[in-house]
């Protein structure tokens, strides 16, 4: 089963104030306490779910991956994606031009409540470089960066699940 991964803004506000783990969603600033957030902060919540990495051809350490999120209570920006099974990860997308199928890297996909970020095979995607030998039906850590409006970074982790190549 796919990790469904949700995350509270607020939240992790308080756990950031408390000292927690750096997948705290934001910065406190130092006027703010745990017990008092800053009024003006919106409640913005992330699910992650259904990603997967495709394990690559034989000899191959580059590949494709994808995965679903929605968010209410706010837009989110998504600008990265790490793992330690690889190098890098990029961000991309893929459109046809003059019947060609066209790759090109970008820096961000938007997510908002009315239409959340689908990335999968022949679309929008993740990309995977330097990849390290993945089984599949494995599943590999997968951390996602968002910006909200003002700038600031939300961290989500999940899990990937390694899938077959299209047949």
């Amino acid at each position: 089963m796919r990790l469904l991964t949700s995350l509270v803004l607020p939240a992790a506000l308080l756990l950031g104030a408390c000292g927690a783990s750096e997948t705290t969603a934001a910065p406190v600033a130092e006027t703010e306490t745990a017990a008092e957030p800053a009024a003006e902060e919106a409640a913005i919540a992330v699910e992650v779910r259904d990603a997967f990495i495709v394990q690559p051809p034989e000899g191959r350490d580059v590949t494709g991956g994808g995965l679903y999120a929605s968010v209410s209570g706010g837009a989110l920006t998504l600008i990265g994606a790490t793992t330690p099974a690889a190098s890098n990860v990029e961000l991309h997308t893929m459109s046809m031009e003059n019947d060609m199928m066209q790759m090109r890297k970008v820096e961000s996909f938007p997510v908002t409540a009315e239409t959340p970020l689908v990335l999968e095979r022949g679309g929008n995607h993740l990309m995977f470089f330097g990849l390290g030998p993945i089984e599949v039906g494995s599943q590999v850590d997968l951390s996602l960066t968002f910006t909200d409006e003002s700038g600031t970074e939300i961290k989500v982790d999940t899990k990937a699940e390694v899938v077959p190549p299209a047949g």
